[in-house]
């Protein structure tokens, strides 16, 4: 077995990697995602690919199911267990707003209802101390109730947060247990296994979640492996994690919760790699597809990771993400004008079904897509290689009316519409690099998705960023990233320390057994060898509201100073200055254990001599209007070429504008650099380019 496979469920289109590095072979597969059956769009390209059964050493996947679910509020019926009292903890939520002058705003609605909500007497304090003990009694009372609600219903599910479980839970344990003994056909989801966090709020949204989440997760999971099975596949599929990690399919429906930005890792994880092969260790990856625009930063070849994830705002999620934010900017989004008559690009999508009106399958909203075909951009018999062919009459007419509100013509529509998708992008970028501390003027855009790279010439130029990278398949990062993910497992706890106080032995001998919990943890999902163990703790200075993550070694004898001098130098770096004599409070500990592997072999550019236009047609330009512009195809594009714009690139999977004033030329590694001609010869990034020669 040597082939290795990797797949990207959309919500638009699932794309498949198949990997051969001993034959040094790639190949590629893009279909229509099938809703309502995502499993059936996964083996219909697997069928496509051709790859022999006993050859697969590895099936990895991303999904956006457990994203779409969310999105569509299609999940499984939840029962929540709180302490009495706190029922309405999921309905009271946080003080904050998210327009702060928006007297029309009402709160987002939990995905659990308020009568399902039971209180359970008993109380536990926040130093593990019982204040009302869990009696027998009220037990058998909680469980009599959850199973009067659960007959005749449509297989509900169990929700436990109960206070201050994270430091005692065996009251949760001991609810849990009764549950599974008298009713197993019932999922039953603790939030000291979940999210074993401090902040009573995010703790049992992020339960409520998972529980939410369970059986569409399980079922398509289980979907995956039966059917793998059945083909005589011998390995087990494994999911990509919204943290970056993998874990195996069998294991996902109890994980559920951690699979809410599954189909959107897999984009940084390859925008990662492929910038480390690359040499540029500061990329922004745009990952623009069909349904969103996903937007990420890799700072010193690092992704970061966050624990302060709201997938809908004031729904928090407390468990570790990749650190992206997502706007409704895809290809599909749909055009419409506000209340007060301002033009607006997405959230909402054509999808895959009907699709842009182009397509010909009953849309007739336009979209980002239909403006890029009106404006020349996109070759109407060349979309996917031509396996969908567009309609540009349909795509004219689906436009027409928003420049006739406009008052513009048909082109000067379209063109408003590229626009202001290009500037939500681009707020998402500034906001993404400036809340975190960066000059996203030094940081190189890494472009990918099908629209990624028709857009990322005028999104960092309007941004200011420094180039833009164009990886091999742009269309099919996101599969290929699911290869180069590791195995990966986080846990974190919450311990409450100060370092005022002598709290050296609390706090290593708290990331000694969260660090072991992870390895447990991670040897149980799969055979592993020299695992890999980061170790954080979450600083704030006392009365600070938020934390950062600051990252130890055990290997030290004054763990709590080196801690503190870590926070101070964190904290001057992002927010400009530090409190040297300040108290500072420990409040998380987390431990990441991960076991690497092995991402496919980068590939290699031949030289092809000079390359050659295969076609030209009109394009137009906001600055120029219709101009008649080069068209070259990617895989005639060969070491060593440089090209001048504007000019468009087109592959199978996607299609790269290239502006006027700008230059593109190819890196031995397959990947497009575009960069504007005026800054060749200055700094770094000229040399970088200049490298690509030979």
């Amino acid at each position: 077995m040597s082939v290795r496979i990797g797949v990207d469920t959309g919500g638009t289109f699932t794309d498949l990697v198949v990997v051969d590095d001993a034959a040094g072979k790639r190949r590629t597969v893009k279909v229509p995602s099938t809703p309502s059956q995502p499993a059936a769009a996964v083996f219909d390209a697997l069928r496509r690919a051709g790859v022999p059964a006993d050859e697969i050493e590895l099936f990895v996947l991303g999904t956006t199911v457990a994203t779409n679910c969310l999105l569509e509020r299609k999940g499984q019926r939840v029962i929540f267990l709180t302490t009495a009292g706190f029922e309405d903890v999921p309905f009271i939520q946080r003080i904050n707003r998210k327009s702060l002058f928006d007297m029309q705003w009402v709160k987002p609605r939990p995905y659990v209802a308020r009568p399902d909500c039971i209180g359970v007497r008993e109380r536990v304090a926040f130093d593990g101390s019982v204040r009302v003990p869990l009696e027998d009694e009220e037990v058998e009372r909680v469980v009599a109730e959850v199973a009067r609600r659960a007959e005749g219903s449509d297989g509900p599910s169990v929700a436990i947060s109960l206070l201050f479980s994270y430091v005692r839970p065996d009251h949760e344990q001991r609810l849990a247990a009764a549950l599974r003994e008298r009713l197993p056909d019932v999922p039953v989801s603790v939030s000291n296994q979940i999210a074993p966090i401090w902040r009573e709020y995010e703790r049992a949204n992020t339960v409520i979640v998972n529980s939410y989440l369970r059986r569409l997760v399980g079922r398509f999971a289980g979907d995956l492996d039966d059917e793998l099975e059945r083909q005589g596949v011998r390995v087990p599929c494994l999911l990509v994690k919204s943290n970056g990690g993998q874990i195996p399919a069998r294991a996902a429906e109890t994980n559920a919760v951690n699979l809410i930005l599954s189909g959107l890792a897999g984009g940084l994880i390859a925008g990662r790699h492929l910038a480390a092969e690359l040499g540029r260790p500061d990329v922004v990856t745009l990952d623009m597809g069909g349904t969103s625009c996903d937007v990420g930063v890799v700072v010193q070849g690092q992704i970061r990771s966050t624990t302060q994830y709201e997938f809908e705002w004031g729904l928090p999620i407390g468990v570790p993400v990749v650190d992206l934010t997502t706007i409704g900017a895809g290809g599909s989004s749909i055009v419409s004008f506000d209340q007060g008559g301002l033009l607006e690009v997405g959230p909402e999508s054509a999808g895959a079904e009907p699709g842009p009106a182009a397509y010909g399958r009953g849309g007739t909203e336009a979209t980002v897509t239909d403006a890029n075909l009106v404006l020349g951009r996109l070759n109407p018999d060349y979309f996917l290689g031509g396996q969908v062919p567009l309609d540009a009459g349909r795509a004219h007419e689906a436009v027409a009316p928003v420049a006739d509100r406009l008052g513009v013509s048909v082109e000067d529509g379209a063109q408003a519409i590229v626009e202001l998708a290009t500037e939500n992008m681009a707020n998402a970028i500034r906001l993404l690099a400036t809340n975190r501390g960066l000059d996203y003027r030094r940081f190189e855009l890494m472009a990918f998705g099908g629209a990624g790279p028709l857009h990322a010439a005028l999104l960092a130029r309007r941004v200011g960023l420094a180039g833009v990278l164009v990886p091999p398949s742009p269309g099919l990062t996101s599969a290929f990233g699911t290869l180069a993910a590791d195995l990966r497992v986080d846990r974190r706890t919450t311990r409450v320390l100060r370092s005022d106080q002598s709290v050296d032995a609390d706090l290593r001998g708290g990331l000694e057994a969260v660090a072991l919990s992870a390895l447990e943890e991670l040897a149980g999902e799969s055979d592993v060898h020299d695992p890999l163990l980061a170790l954080t703790v979450s600083c704030r200075y006392l009365g600070q509201n938020y934390e950062q993550e600051i990252g130890v070694t055990l290997e030290t004898d004054d763990l709590v100073r080196l801690t503190v001098d870590r926070f101070h130098d964190s904290h001057e770096r992002t927010y400009g200055y530090r409190i040297a004599e300040g108290v500072v409070e420990f409040v998380y500990l987390t431990a990441v254990a991960s076991q690497h592997r092995d991402p496919p072999a980068p590939l290699t550019l031949s030289a092809l001599g000079e390359p050659r236009a295969v076609a030209s047609r009109p394009v137009y330009f906001k600055e120029l209007g219709w101009v008649q512009t080069p068209i070259y195809r990617r895989e005639q594009l060969g070491l060593g070429v440089q090209l001048r714009g504007p000019l468009i690139v087109e592959e199978v999977d996607s299609t790269t504008l290239v502006l006027d004033g700008q230059v593109v030329r190819t890196h031995p590694h397959g990947s497009l650099l575009l960069v504007e001609a005026h800054v060749l010869g200055q700094g770094e990034l000229a040399a970088g380019l200049e490298a690509t020669s030979g």
